[in-house]
C-alpha cells in the first residue's frame, strides 16, 4: 500500500510502478471514487457499468471483501494501491483503516515530499486553478499563473502534513516499511522504483515515467507575496529548500 499524503507523487509512482509485469498496482480504489483500476479488476469493471458500480459500492458496505479483490494478484506476484492521509484521517474510512492496521503481511510504502512548501503550492493549484492532478507522459502540462498565498494556511498545512505522516508511521507500525521521497523518486525513478520492488520481492524491471509534472516555476516566481512567506517560514523555524 502506497501511503501519503496529496500532491506527493503517488500518481507518477502508481503508473510508473505498473510497468513491472509481476505487479498489479491500483490507483485511489478507496477514494471518494473510485479510479485507477489495473489488471483483470480493471477489464471486469470496463466490461461492463454493472461491475463497476457494484464494486464501487461493496468498498464500504462490505470493506473485507473488497480490500481482498482489490489485493488480489491473479496470478502476478505482487498487488496493492494507494490510499491518502486525506481519506484515512477521516471517520467514513475507518473500517478500512483498521483492516489496514489488522494486516501485518501489508507492506506500506510511505511516499513522501521533503519540500511541504512545494507540495503546498501544487495543492493550491489543484485546488484553485487547474483542477489537474496528472497529465500523462508525453502531454503538455496545464498554465499555471502566479498568486498570493494564505501564509496562516500554508504554515497550518506543512504542520499538519508532517503530524499525519507521524501518525500513520506510529499505526502501521507492525508493517514492514519503506520511505521513498518525491523528490528523490523524480530525480532517478529508476532507482527508486528498483528498491519498491526489492521492497516487494518482485525482481528488477526496467521503467517508463508516466505521467508530467504540473507545477515547474520555482517558489518565489509562483507566489506572489513569497518575500513576506518567506519570512513567516523563517519564523516557524522552516527550512526553505533553494
Amino acid at each position: 500500500m502506497i501511503a501519503c499524503a496529496a500532491r506527493t507523487g503517488s500518481t507518477m509512482l502508481v503508473r510508473t510502478l505498473r510497468g513491472h509485469p509481476a505487479l498489479v498496482m491500483h490507483g485511489e480504489v478507496w477514494g471518494e471514487r473510485m479510479v485507477g483500476l489495473d489488471g483483470p479488476l480493471a477489464r471486469e469493471c470496463e466490461a461492463g457499468q454493472a461491475a463497476f458500480d457494484a464494486l464501487e459500492r461493496a468498498r464500504f458496505a462490505h470493506p473485507a471483501d473488497s480490500m481482498r479483490r482489490f489485493l488480489d494478484a491473479h496470478g502476478a506476484q505482487a498487488a496493492g494501491f494507494k490510499l491518502k492521509f486525506d481519506e484515512l484521517v477521516r471517520p467514513q474510512w475507518s473500517d478500512i483503516r483498521r483492516l489496514v492496521e489488522a494486516d501485518a503481511d501489508l507492506r506500506i510504502v510511505f511516499l513522501e515530499r521533503r519540500d511541504l512548501l512545494r507540495r503546498y503550492l501544487s495543492h493550491q493549484v489543484v485546488l484553485h486553478q487547474t483542477g489537474v492532478t496528472n497529465v500523462p507522459a508525453g502531454d503538455t502540462p496545464p498554465v499555471v499563473a502566479p498568486f498570493e498565498v494564505d501564509i496562516g494556511d500554508c504554515l497550518r498545512d506543512i504542520a499538519e502534513t508532517r503530524r499525519r505522516m507521524r501518525e500513520f508511521e506510529a499505526a502501521f507500525a507492525s508493517h514492514a516499511a519503506l520511505h521513498v521521497a518525491y523528490e528523490d523518486l523524480a530525480a532517478d525513478p529508476q532507482a527508486q522504483c528498483g528498491r519498491v520492488f526489492d521492497f516487494l520481492g518482485i525482481g528488477p524491471a526496467p521503467i517508463r515515467v508516466a505521467t508530467e509534472r504540473i507545477v515547474r516555476t520555482p517558489p518565489e516566481a509562483l507566489v506572489l507575496n513569497y518575500p513576506e512567506l518567506r519570512a513567516a517560514l523563517r519564523a516557524a523555524g522552516e527550512t526553505i529548500a533553494a
